[in-house]
């Protein structure tokens, strides 16, 4: 049985998991941005259908969370941890935020309250992010929270909009590093 009831809250924000009411507010925050298609498959999303299709595949995913802006109550983005073995103690986290909530600290307040709820409050050892080579302000983002660079593989991104091939950067950030 899926806990929906799980809630975590920063300053500003509230995470929670996707409620199917969620599709109508995701695709007026990010799932029209041109912006995100620069880096991330499907984006923007041709019509209100495959953001449906998005929202249904998070539904039953604990692991995935809407993150709202408590004062104005709008869907800014969403983050998701991927932990394909938990007994390996490794997660994959992976985000999104609108074009028009970027750059005012929400990913930022975001992934630092999941690397708290999945580093010390689970006991994940290890959270692990990719990124394209020339998403800088991701690349920013990620070395602002405490990831760490493990390395880059040749040409496994695009710049979807150029077809040009980057690198694809690995960062992760252990337990201990976060505490």
């Amino acid at each position: 049985m899926i806990n929906k009831d799980r809630v975590l809250e920063t300053a500003r924000l509230r995470m929670r998991n996707f409620r199917e009411s969620d599709i109508g507010p995701c695709w007026e925050s990010w799932g029209q941005d041109e912006s995100l298609g620069r880096y991330i498959v499907s984006y923007p999303m041709g019509d209100i259908r495959q953001m449906r299709d998005l929202v249904q595949g998070f539904l039953t995913n604990t692991d995935a969370w809407v993150i709202e802006d408590k004062g104005s109550e709008k869907i800014v983005g969403y983050v998701t941890v991927d932990i394909p073995y938990r007994q390996l103690g490794v997660g994959e986290i992976g985000y999104v935020i609108g074009e028009k909530y970027q750059r005012q600290g929400y990913a930022f307040e975001a992934i630092h309250s999941i690397l708290t709820e999945y580093l010390v409050h689970e006991g994940l050892y290890m959270i692990e992010a990719k990124c394209n080579e020339t998403n800088h302000a991701s690349l920013q983002l990620l070395e602002k929270t405490g990831f760490q660079v493990d390395g880059r593989l040749r040409g496994r991104r695009m710049d979807l909009l150029t077809g040009g091939r980057n690198a694809l950067v690995v960062m992760s950030i252990t337990q201990k590093e976060f505490k």
